[in-house]
């Protein structure tokens, strides 16, 4: 396993719940909904489809063409990057090896819009893959 993701394994299992930024809020397509720099991203784990959703300020869909994100997820003390692509809209879209259900599931995304600095997202789902 290499240092970075020991590093940010270390961090999704150190962080305390009030580094999750926004708490408990849904995104329109019921997943967590928290701040991503400027913007609003929600994460939505169906099965293995990873998909992250960004919003404005003001909740307006933001399109995606040309960014790039990637998905840093630990379950079950495992940790796997995943490389999530533009699938239209304001959607982003990944697979990821989930495998069995988990009663919880920790995700820091990182989306760079064209022509900006990354900025990170972090999540926590519970019982994903139900």
């Amino acid at each position: 396993m290499k240092f970075s993701t020991l590093l940010v394994a270390a961090t999704l299992v150190a962080a305390p719940a009030t580094a999750f930024a926004d708490g408990a809020k849904t995104g329109t397509h019921g997943g967590p909904r928290t701040d991503a720099g400027p913007y609003h991203a929600e994460l939505v784990l169906q099965g293995n489809d990873v998909v992250l959703y960004v919003t404005d300020g003001a909740d307006k869909p933001v399109d995606v063409t040309g960014a790039k994100a990637e998905a840093t997820i630990l379950a079950n003390k495992q940790t796997q990057k995943v490389a999530l692509e533009p699938a239209g809209a304001n959607a982003l879209k990944g697979k990821a090896n989930l495998g069995e259900p988990h009663d919880s599931v920790k995700v820091v995304t990182a989306l760079t819009m064209p022509g900006q600095k990354p900025v990170q997202a972090r999540f926590e789902v519970g019982h994903a893959g139900h």
